[in-house]
């Protein structure tokens, strides 16, 4: 079983995809000024760390450090999947995972009720970043390690 993750804890989301990539808000928006949330190997970058939130229903919300940007799924499709981005938390229940015990003692699947869709990095690249996406298929590439940091 993976290591419980608390609220107020704050965490890295680490996937061994690509070689190991780290979450991240990135700059690259949409046309309504939301931020795509991607991955790269870089562990030490403040945009990497998340605060969590849980709640009363056990889901949690991933708000970003550094940039103060809770990521959700959105309906943006990016090569036909949604696309995972960041805006300004707002108590929407698309900011909202369910972390679901991926079977291999080390990760979650970060599955989200509102869009039905699991977190997962993609090999779509922004800016020769990966970009993280949601789908319906469960897969290896839906796991994320969640590590915990100290806060920022």
């Amino acid at each position: 079983m993976p290591e419980p993750i608390f609220d107020g804890d704050h965490v890295r989301l680490f996937s061994v995809q690509h070689n190991g990539q780290y979450v991240f808000v990135s700059n690259d928006t949409d046309s309504d000024g939301d931020k795509y949330v991607e991955a790269h190997p870089f562990p030490g970058e403040p945009r990497n760390v998340f605060k969590v939130s849980r709640t009363a229903d056990n889901l949690f919300r991933f708000t970003n450090s550094a940039t103060g940007h809770a990521i959700f799924v959105s309906q943006d499709k990016v090569n036909g999947d949604l696309a995972v981005q960041g805006h300004p938390p707002n108590g929407e229940t698309r900011d909202l995972f369910a972390l679901q015990d991926a079977g291999d003692g080390a990760s979650y699947n970060l599955w989200n009720p509102d869009t039905g869709t699991f977190m997962f990095l993609s090999n779509d690249e922004m800016e020769g970043d990966f970009v993280i996406e949601a789908h319906s298929p469960q897969e290896l590439r839906n796991r994320f390690i969640l590590e915990k940091v100290p806060a920022p």
